[in-house]
């Protein structure tokens, strides 16, 4: 939801190569209207819909993602937005702790940027992610925050969701 150095980058990175989808996971398009990706969540995360994407939390509430389809001209302006979408969360994030990564999910190109941070809860990874796709002037942005341990407890979850994205256009 990075660099190579980073824990978060290395888990999301893990997520897109292993682990088979949960067997109760449901399908989502992004946006729901005229999709141009889909991408599966556990049920047991209890994903919510919302306009142009979808978000869900883990059960043991240490890590929350949403998914959602953003028109982008440029990467600065599209991380400005993210940063404004963690703070209305509660989340601060440390702007001297980015890290950024051209990285590949599922084979559509993405750049990765990932920030420490902390949320109500205390210190937490933070990670915005844009994916290429192939609507022209449509990306997927996934926002992402959780502690550490919440990673490593959730990690066969998260395998699954990164795993589980598609372009549909």
């Amino acid at each position: 939801m990075s660099p190579i150095t980073s824990n978060s980058a290395k888990i999301f990175a893990a997520l897109l190569f292993f682990a088979p989808l949960p067997a109760l996971a449901k399908t989502y398009p992004i946006p729901s209207e005229d999709p141009i990706a889909t991408i599966s969540l556990p049920e047991k995360w209890e994903p919510e819909p919302y306009d142009g994407g979808v978000e869900a939390t883990s059960p043991d509430g240490s890590v929350y993602v949403a998914i959602e389809m953003v028109r982008a001209n440029d990467v600065g302006s599209t991380a400005e937005e993210g940063v404004k979408f963690f703070a209305k969360q509660g989340v601060e994030i440390d702007d001297k702790s980015l890290k950024t990564e051209d990285i590949k999910i599922n084979g559509l190109a993405a750049f990765d940027m990932t920030m420490s941070g902390k949320d109500k809860d205390g210190p937490t990874e933070v990670g915005m992610t844009l994916v290429g796709t192939n609507a022209e002037g449509k990306f997927l942005m996934i926002y992402y925050w959780g502690s550490k341990e919440g990673q490593k407890t959730n990690l066969a979850d998260l395998k699954s969701i990164a795993d589980s994205l598609q372009a549909t256009k």
